[in-house]
């Protein structure tokens, strides 16, 4: 049986008992849609913790729109996991409810660091200050040199948050394995940050560190790129 078959079947026993799943809005029946657009083709044995867990935390973060509600998706999945297992003989449930259960705090506080740097962004971050705007009339820079004193680059990537400091934290790109530091977070984000989160940034260096000229996802702890 192809996931797809078994998620169909579960959306069905879900509808006779009740009738609100029949609305495309409903929890589990966006969670089904999303699972099964993530892996249209997939067979039962090909949805593995790894598989479930990149859904979760990555696919869901990027292409979903966050709905549903993060503990709803998250639920969702553990009832479809659950359906599945009774009716097939799968061990699905068990093995993924450690994923399941690592992403309850994770994926929320992960949309909550996005939409606190976005807000951060769209008010200015680091446009406002003049070293960032000397270095995009100079033509900009896509990498950084830490060994040069004073000069002014930018870098973007994938930064994986190591050391929090108050509001100065150290990242480290993940393609070049550079550690960044200090890079400049607006306050209400660096309340939200813990070490092991990932966020996709552009840094801009200024005189007293690297301040966020721009920024797109957050993503849990552990999050594979």
């Amino acid at each position: 049986m192809t996931l797809r078959e078994a998620s169909a079947r579960f959306l069905e026993h879900l509808k006779l008992e009740d009738s609100h799943a029949k609305d495309e809005s409903h929890p589990q029946t966006q969670t089904v849609d999303h699972l099964t657009s993530y892996m249209p083709e997939a067979g039962l044995s090909e949805l593995t913790p790894a598989r479930l867990r990149d859904f979760i935390a990555r696919w869901y973060v990027e292409q979903a729109n966050h709905t549903p509600e993060p503990e709803a998706l998250l639920v969702s999945l553990a009832q479809l996991l659950k359906w599945i297992d009774t009716n097939t003989g799968a061990t699905l449930a068990e093995s993924c409810r450690p994923v399941i259960a690592e992403l309850r705090e994770s994926l929320p506080r992960a949309l909550e660091i996005t939409a606190a740097l976005s807000t951060h962004v769209q008010a200015g971050g680091a446009f406002g200050f003049p070293e960032f705007l000397t270095s995009f009339e100079e033509g900009g820079s896509s990498e950084y040199d830490l060994g040069t004193g004073g000069s002014v680059g930018a870098v973007d990537g994938y930064f994986r948050i190591s050391r929090i400091e108050g509001t100065q934290v150290e990242a480290q790109e993940l393609i070049s394995n550079e550690r960044v530091w200090p890079v400049i977070f607006p306050a209400e984000a660096a309340a939200l940050l813990g070490t092991g989160y990932v966020i996709n940034l552009e840094v801009v260096r200024s005189s007293d560190g690297w301040r966020i000229a721009a920024c797109g996802f957050a993503y849990p702890p552990g999050t594979e790129f």
